[in-house]
């Protein structure tokens, strides 16, 4: 189980840009995931200014909730489980978490699904995420970082985008916006 306050800064760049930012630093090899978002007919989830997912990686299925909570947090709780369709979802704990924030598990439905291919830098204070995303109908790149220990980020990121000539400025709505 994961159960944390996650931070991070995000911007969105050009094909070009992504390719030099990941020749630029350490990346780990590209691996896949693919991302199935579920919310009410209603759209409770989007309501309460969360996301509720099931990714899945080769045959490692995760589950998250996440619940922002400023313009650059959100809770988030996650948690492997044994399928990769919400209605067959049984965790306790997993159904416990969407209780808590008053989800009906019996009415979520899958919204969309794409795929990312993503790549980690491993930083002091940070991870910086790569991901190419592809959506139905087009392709996006985002450079992400993401705090493992309190500090101010954004003149690090700025140092890290130096690179590709740009200064952190939100300008990356979540993925499932972008979708």
């Amino acid at each position: 189980m994961y159960n944390q306050i996650e931070k991070e800064l995000k911007i969105l760049v050009t094909k070009e840009e992504y390719e030099k930012i990941v020749k630029s630093y350490e990346f780990t090899n590209p691996w896949s995931q693919t991302n199935t978002y579920y919310d009410t007919s209603d759209g409770y989830v989007k309501s309460l200014n969360g996301a509720c997912r099931i990714r899945t990686i080769g045959e490692k299925k995760i589950f998250t909730l996440k619940i922002r909570i400023s313009a650059d947090s959100h809770i988030e709780l996650e948690k492997e489980v044994n399928t990769n369709t919400m209605a067959e979802i049984t965790d306790e704990e997993v159904l416990g978490w969407l209780n808590k924030y008053e989800i009906p598990a019996s009415e979520l439905q899958p919204k969309m699904s794409f795929t990312t291919n993503r790549r980690l830098c491993d930083l002091e204070k940070a991870e910086l995420c790569a991901d190419e995303t592809i959506f139905d109908s087009h392709i996006d790149y985002e450079i992400e970082y993401e705090y493992k220990k309190p500090h101010d980020g954004i003149p690090a990121f700025n140092e890290l985008l130096s690179v590709i000539g740009k200064e952190y400025e939100k300008n990356c709505p979540s993925k499932i916006a972008r979708a």
